[in-house]
């Protein structure tokens, strides 16, 4: 199961990687010509911001690899201590169908763009070839938590639970 999540965490850095090269090279060389020829790239903005969906939705993957994802806190103290790896393998198997329903419903809409035959409107891009990052990008998560729901153990440790214990570790020294 380790060798998927790693293999899964290789395949979303290489995708956010080359999406932000691709899109600073876009955003550089669309200023570089209007700067001087007059004239920017034709379709740069588009696919400025259609790369910046695929590095987002990327990074959304590397952050829970991570152990860097955005969760609510609020409620980390109610529950007793003992409880806690309980309920965390609850909250993954929950975020695990959450990430389920996600894309089912994102490939209801790429289906849809598919069938009205939609495109981008400079680049003139098949939508349902952007939109498939959605599914794709909620399905490994979904895979991701699912690996974490069965085997604990290789899920990131939460980094702000980290910093929090070098916190109470450099307040309690003498």
């Amino acid at each position: 199961m380790q060798l998927i999540l790693n293999l899964i965490r290789r395949v979303e850095l290489i995708i956010a990687t080359m999406a932000f090269v691709l899109m600073v090279a876009v955003a550089f060389l669309d200023v570089a010509l209007r700067e001087t020829t007059g004239t920017g790239l034709d379709g740069a903005r588009e696919a400025a911001v259609l790369l910046m969906i695929l590095l987002v939705m990327s990074g959304f993957g590397l952050a829970t690899a991570s152990g860097r994802q955005l969760r609510p806190r609020f409620t980390d103290g109610l529950l007793p201590e003992a409880w806690q790896p309980r309920v965390q393998r609850f909250g993954d198997l929950l975020s695990a169908l959450i990430f389920a329903l996600l894309a089912v419903l994102a490939l209801m809409f790429v289906t849809e763009s598919l069938h009205l035959r939609e495109a981008t409107p400079v680049l003139r891009i098949p939508s349902w070839l952007i939109q498939m990052v959605f599914p794709l990008a909620f399905g490994q998560a979904m895979l991701r938590h699912l690996v974490y729901f069965a085997r604990p153990e290789l899920k990131p440790i939460d980094s702000v639970e980290i910093m929090a214990a070098k916190v109470n570790r450099e307040e309690h020294r003498p």
